[in-house]
């Protein structure tokens, strides 16, 4: 057998089709059926079986699947390992990361200085999408890793806790000043939202709901800078992160509404469970990971 072969065969097990695995792994389907049958025949037991939607493992299959993923995981990690033995780490990495997060404004800078100081020969590209899209993309193996808010929607991640974010809750510059409020006393307010698809969309609508109203709609957007836009005009009050509400109520867009317990939603490193990092992704994951740590001791 080979890791090529095994490698399909988890494929399979993961999307579900030997289509879907060929259209994944950019071969036809009669390439990915012959080595999968070249694998049955040299195990002698079936592996898949065909059912209406698609293909299901058989209980060898599971099996062998259980320990394919192990086999593979060790080999994909000899580069990483070989990476550190000699020092010499190089490569591209694409971050995940989404636009509504000011991750790439305010973080992304800090910890990105640090890691091109120590791996000069990586280059680093971010992608900057809502949580839902950048999780298909880790699957896809087209994004390496993310820094995304949680919950997340979906599995076959690794999650690695990073920090905590505190979301403001802003409103347009004409809000009267007053003490601070209650989150249940902005039951009968208008919210700007953010399309579903987006972690803070997902937050906004939790944190309604525990105070036990639905937050009325004005709008649905899917960029900070509509949300700020349709806030200062009037149309309602929304929720951000707390360094992008600052920024804007310092440039007198907004106006940040005080609230008498702060709010925080948890953000983590993801990663795809079945996939092993490359020597530069993991080296940029080790990096992310100290800043959260040094970010965690200065707060």
């Amino acid at each position: 057998m080979t890791l090529r072969q095994l490698e399909l065969l988890v494929i399979v097990a993961d999307r579900g089709s030997i289509s879907a695995a060929a259209a994944f792994s950019d071969l036809t389907q009669p390439t990915v059926s012959y080595q999968l049958q070249q694998l049955e025949q040299e195990l002698g037991v079936r592996l898949l079986e065909r059912k209406s939607r698609g293909m299901t493992l058989t209980e060898e299959g599971q099996l062998v699947v259980s320990d394919a993923r192990n086999l593979l995981k060790i080999a994909h990690e000899i580069p990483v390992r070989l990476a550190h033995a000699t020092g010499v780490v190089q490569g591209q990495v694409s971050l995940g990361l989404s636009p509504v997060s000011p991750v790439s404004t305010h973080h992304f800078p800090a910890f990105y200085r640090k890691f091109h100081q120590n791996f000069p020969g990586v280059m680093v590209s971010v992608v900057e999408e809502g949580s839902l899209p950048l999780i298909e993309q880790i699957h896809e193996g087209s994004v390496d890793l993310a820094i995304m808010s949680l919950p997340l929607l979906g599995g076959q991640v690794d999650i690695s806790p990073l920090w905590q974010e505190e979301l403001l809750v802003i409103s347009s510059i004409e809000e009267p000043a007053g003490r601070p409020l209650d989150f249940k006393q902005l039951h009968d307010r208008s919210w700007v939202l953010f399309k579903p698809g987006f972690g803070l969309a997902r937050a906004v609508r939790a944190l309604c709901q525990n105070a036990g109203f639905d937050p009325k709609q004005a709008a649905e957007v899917s960029t900070l800078g509509a949300i700020v836009g349709f806030v200062a005009a009037g149309l309602g009050i929304s929720m951000i992160p707390r360094e992008a509400a600052v920024d804007e109520e310092r440039a007198k867009r907004v106006k940040v509404i005080k609230l008498t317990s702060p709010i925080y939603r948890p953000m983590a490193l993801v990663t795809s469970r079945h996939r092993a990092l490359t020597p530069a992704a993991h080296a940029l994951a080790d990096v992310i990971k100290q800043y959260a740590k040094t970010l965690a001791a200065t707060r």
